[in-house]
């Protein structure tokens, strides 16, 4: 996003300075508001209010890495930083869909998705969802044990309250293999600030109870522009970026050093003719990139939300998605949650994530690039064809190159018009549903 200057990068940050210097944050913790003094903060206007002093904010966010680890449960583990790679999950949600039926997620329904989430390769991470059939204290604990079992993913639970965060380590460190979670890093947390400009005490409990294992923590900035934040995206970001650094402060107060995620791409815009929240605008890919230029500002890894306001996996969807993915990718952004969703963040789909693979697979790609040297700009190659007449096609170089070079895909309409006929004329939608019906009716793993 080229239009947002160095200059503009920085008003904003001076902006967000100035509301936690002046205005502050609602922090609901007692005992981390008494901590945070001590660390440098000044109360505010209201009991329950800290300011946070620039030289402090500052120092506090030079304490958290400039990267954080993502294991899964084979042993493999993902670096996400400012620079690198982007990386894909999926979502936490409420509803599950399936063709146009919606319904409250169940826990067979969380495990159905898992298994579909196991087979999409450029997925990191699957994410906790809430669970109809589950009572709410057990939900968050109940679901982390469901998505192990289905899917060997990164593990990022939804946390219901803090006394799930025990049962919760306490698998994960037999998922890690005894080993400590800093070195095996299955399970990561996060948590979003309420809008404006507080920090409740379920996300602080969160915080503690999740402290000395240097797990990475998400510290998501949610503003609803026009509704819980001003209405112009400049003062939107300002709004939830000093959200988020106040967040890392009071986390490095907890833990010093604690990888955390700067996380502005949850942001949300008003409908204001109907008062909806919707995700999937082109203004939702503008303030996630501006989060993503803030966090590397920080040098801290960043995080966003590839969503769709329609309802079921059509083009609506995949305008929106390859909208706000694209948005995303090339503004730089490390984490983008997303995949399988559909309804402004609420609803999963197992349909929607297949589709969502091409997406993602087509981001790697093109955040990739290609390499330019002498053997791939390939004079030779073209000097044999010149002088020999041998076909590019045929060409050893072409059989060297072409799996690197040229992408596949498993689902979309890549054949003539007769051989699509012949099987079966189906849209990628269809494709995607018999995909999802292919895997569920294998044998689990």
């Amino acid at each position: 996003m080229t239009h947002l200057t160095l200059t503009d990068i920085e008003q904003m940050d001076r902006t967000s300075i100035r509301i936690l210097t002046e205005l502050g944050v609602r922090v609901d913790d007692d005992a981390l508001r008494q901590q945070a003094v001590r660390a440098g903060a000044r109360p505010g206007r209201d009991a329950d209010r800290l300011c946070f002093p620039e030289p402090m904010v500052r120092e506090h966010v030079a304490m958290a890495p400039r990267q954080a680890r993502y294991g899964d449960l084979r042993g493999r583990v993902t670096t996400v930083g400012p620079g690198l790679r982007p990386t894909f999950w999926t979502g936490a949600a409420l509803n599950y869909v399936t063709g146009r039926q919606c319904r409250a997620i169940t826990a067979a329904d969380l495990a159905d998705f898992c298994r579909v989430a196991d087979t999409i390769d450029p997925l990191l991470a699957v994410v906790g969802t809430s669970l109809d059939d589950v009572p709410p204290a057990c939900r968050d604990f109940v679901g982390f044990r469901i998505m192990a079992e289905n899917t060997s993913k990164h593990l990022r639970p939804l946390l219901f309250t803090a006394e799930g965060v025990a049962p919760i380590l306490e698998m994960a460190r037999v998922l890690a293999g005894g080993h400590p979670l800093a070195d095996s890093p299955v399970v990561s947390f996060g948590y979003s600030c309420l809008c404006p400009l507080h920090w409740s005490q379920i996300s602080v409990d969160l915080w503690r109870a999740t402290a000395g294992h240097n797990i990475p923590v998400m510290l998501n900035g949610e503003p609803i522009a026009g509704a819980t934040s001003p209405v112009t995206l400049a003062g939107a970001v300002a709004l939830a970026n000093a959200e988020i650094l106040a967040g890392v402060v009071l986390t490095q107060v907890l833990e010093p050093g604690r990888p955390v995620v700067h996380n502005l791409g949850f942001a949300h815009v008003t409908d204001m003719r109907s008062g909806m929240c919707l995700s999937g605008t082109a203004e939702c890919g503008l303030l996630a990139v501006a989060g993503a230029r803030l966090a590397t500002f920080y040098q801290l890894p960043s995080a966003s939300w590839m969503c769709t306001d329609s309802f079921i996996d059509d083009e609506q969807a995949a305008m929106e998605k390859m909208l706000t993915a694209f948005a995303h990718t090339s503004g730089g952004v490390n984490v983008i949650w997303g995949m399988g969703q559909l309804e402004s963040e609420k609803t999963l789909s197992p349909v929607q994530l297949a589709m969502d693979e091409e997406i993602a697979r087509a981001m790697l790609r093109w955040w990739d690039g290609f390499a330019v040297n002498d053997d791939t700009l390939a004079y030779d190659v073209v000097r044999d064809h010149l002088d020999q007449g041998e076909e590019f096609l045929g060409h050893e170089h072409t059989v060297a190159h072409f799996r690197a070079e040229l992408s596949t895909s498993p689902l979309m309409a890549r054949s003539s018009r007769g051989a699509w006929h012949q099987r079966g004329a189906t849209s990628l939608a269809e494709r995607a549903a018999d995909r999802v019906r292919d895997v569920l009716a294998a044998d689990p793993p």
